[in-house]
């Protein structure tokens, strides 16, 4: 059997195929534009198995050689695929890996032909959709976020320089009811107003166990719970189904302190001045 590289090159021999996979957390599609399933050994999660590649009406841009090699690369199919659901409001908070894969008469030898995340999903007609993916490579040439000098602390709640454990202020609750910007959830009493301001909120979005989340910009109570403002659309949610919310940070010495016991891990630099020496110089 002729191997991959020599299919390639070949002017007459070559029968190429595309396999296309989609990560969205723990929840993975497999798509091929060949005229039947293609099945072949891939890692799942944390296991080998053997996935079946679903033929569909797919065709895409192609890699160009030759260019900065940041061009978005675009996969055009139709629109009943199961990513279009995912971008019809809010995008998933979650990243989606995509992978392309180019096969010709052996399944398993399948090099990787194009590797990035999809960063948009349009519909340009009523019955296709257009898959817009963004090569890794430009992400790597991006400059750095900088740390800079302020008053309120600049790390990231529950990530790295922050420290705080997010376990341990998880409240679980259950949706009393929700509609496209605001969910209404039944959590246990006895924290004060504005407890989840600025937090997030997370759910199950399928049988997969593929979570979903959403920052709250604001609450209320109402009489079936606490009403949370959700920044962007509320989907893959259903009443009476479980969920977490995690209650947010204003920034400053006092919530580092009295709300999470974390000072000793505050960002900022409470005692810089409030006049910059810029505006009033002295020289």
């Amino acid at each position: 059997m002729a191997t991959f590289q020599e299919r390639e090159i070949s002017t007459s021999d070559g029968a190429p195929a595309s396999l296309y996979r989609l990560d969205w957390d723990k929840t993975s599609w497999f798509y091929t534009n060949a005229d039947a399933p293609i099945a072949r050994q891939e890692i799942v999660g944390d296991q080998m198995q053997e996935v079946v590649y679903e033929p569909r009406a797919i065709q895409d841009s192609g890699v160009t050689q030759g260019t900065s090699g940041q061009n978005d690369f675009t996969m055009d199919g139709p629109s009943d695929l199961d990513i279009v659901r995912l971008f019809r409001g809010s995008p998933p908070a979650e990243t989606i890996w995509f992978t392309v894969r180019r096969v010709h008469d052996n399944p398993a030898d399948a090099p990787i032909y194009w590797k990035g995340i999809v960063t948009n999903v349009k519909r340009p007609k009523p019955a296709s959709c257009q898959v817009i993916g963004r090569p890794l490579s430009a992400f790597l040439k991006r400059t750095g976020l900088r740390l800079c000098w302020t008053k309120e602390c600049p790390h990231f709640l529950y990530g790295p320089g922050c420290y705080v454990d997010k376990a341990a202020f998880a409240a679980a609750g259950t949706v009393a009811a929700f509609d496209a910007a605001s969910i209404t959830v039944a959590l246990a009493e006895g924290r004060p107003a504005g407890w989840f301001r600025g937090g997030f909120v997370e759910w199950t979005a399928n049988d997969d166990g593929t979570m979903e989340r959403r920052m709250i910009e604001d609450e209320a109570e109402s009489a079936e719970g606490v009403k949370l403002s959700i920044m962007g659309i509320v989907d893959f949610l259903d009443p009476g189904q479980a969920l977490t919310a995690y209650p947010g940070c204003n920034r400053t010495p006092e919530d580092c302190k009295n709300k999470f016991n974390n000072k000793l891990n505050y960002g900022g630099f409470e005692n810089m001045p409030g006049a910059s020496p810029f505006d009033t110089p002295i020289w």
